[in-house]
């Protein structure tokens, strides 16, 4: 195998010596082979290629591995808007990106016209201990709650917050005995419910 290996290299700066310029620039001669069936072997220095396309294509379904970042839900004159965490924090922090901090400016003006109060819940996945996660939790409802608070001003609302850490998951974390990314990425949330007015 080593000697294959220092044949092809020989091989290679022979073609690329001086001496030799017109050789290398020339177009290489190419046998014809069936583009299915190719191999290299440094023994025998012949090359093939075995491609089965069909077999390397696959069915992506697009809509299905899409997470949506924002979820809102109306029932009656309740409103709950559900933030991934995935967007509001970077892993394992408790403080807001711009990108949550954008977005909850533009949630203050619906909640200046809210009756009663505003409850934001925190929620985790299911990775970590619970008091990990019932703490980490908390910490992200209290920062949404400061950010409103701020963004908010002097508005007569009353805002609560609450950290519920794995405690109430909306889709399951693991499936059987295999962990389930998309269920997790589901409960890694904030929800902000309010009244309209």
């Amino acid at each position: 195998m080593a000697s294959a290996a220092a044949l092809a290299v020989a091989l290679l700066v022979t073609l690329g010596s001086p001496g030799m310029a017109g050789a290398a620039e020339a177009d290489p001669v190419v046998p014809e082979t069936s583009l299915r069936q190719s191999t290299f072997d440094l023994n025998t220095a012949e090359a093939t290629l075995d491609v089965r396309a069909a077999e390397a294509v696959f069915d992506i379904r697009l809509a299905e591995s899409i997470q949506p970042l924002e979820d809102e839900r109306i029932e009656g004159g309740k409103v709950t808007v559900r933030l991934s965490s995935d967007v509001l924090f970077d892993f394992n922090k408790a403080t807001l990106t711009a990108a949550a901090e954008r977005r909850i400016r533009q949630l203050a003006p619906r909640l200046r016209g809210s009756t009663g109060t505003v409850q934001i819940s925190g929620h985790s996945d299911a990775i970590g201990s619970p008091a990990y996660n019932l703490v980490l939790s908390r910490r992200r409802a209290e920062a949404v709650k400061a950010e409103l608070r701020r963004v908010l001003g002097g508005a007569d609302v009353t805002i609560d917050a609450a950290g519920f850490g794995e405690t109430r998951p909306v889709a399951p974390n693991k499936i059987g005995d295999r962990d389930n990314p998309d269920g997790r990425a589901k409960n890694r949330r904030v929800d902000i419910t309010f009244h309209r007015g």
